[in-house]
């Protein structure tokens, strides 16, 4: 694409931010160098909205499954259950309280995990703040495909990795 072309659709562009939902093809995304100006910039920026959706629901499956690992017998042997709660045999009937050590890696490896599941769900939500209708339906349907795939196999009904509830 000729450049010169751009500078003529920045013009009709305006980088304002809406304040209602719009079907605009021009779309400034989090950063004032992903710009969209054509019908094909904003579907390949859909598309990795989409992508970015499915991530976020998988990485919120990870760390959850990475938390169901430590609960088990056979997890990190730094995670500390409650004997007086699971009794002596090491099965927990019910709700199973799970003590890591702040240095313990489980414990190092949640942390970050959080840290990045946290900063992806903002960006994810400063995307839907763009209002643009197309994206805000990449997104959520990500979520919604993430979800299909990833959370049958979750082992809660609540989910304690949601930031927004």
């Amino acid at each position: 694409m000729n450049r010169h072309h751009h500078d003529d659709d920045d013009e009709h562009c305006s980088s304002s931010h809406a304040m209602t939902f719009h079907a605009s093809v021009c779309q400034e995304i989090l950063f004032n160098g992903w710009m969209t100006h054509t019908a094909l910039e904003l579907f390949g920026s859909a598309v990795a909205i989409f992508l970015a959706g499915i991530l976020y629901e998988g990485l919120k499956y990870y760390r959850e499954a990475l938390h169901s690992k430590a609960t088990s017998v056979t997890g990190d042997s730094r995670v500390n259950i409650t004997k007086s709660e699971c009794g002596t045999n090491g099965t927990c009937p019910g709700t199973t309280v799970v003590k890591y050590t702040m240095t313990s890696p489980a414990h190092i490896i949640q942390t970050l995990l959080h840290f990045v599941q946290s900063t992806s769900s903002y960006i994810l939500m400063l995307v839907f703040m763009t209002y643009n209708v197309w994206l805000c339906l990449a997104l959520v349907l990500g979520l919604a495909v993430g979800y299909f795939f990833f959370g049958w196999r979750k082992n809660t009904v609540v989910d304690s990795t949601e930031h927004c509830q």
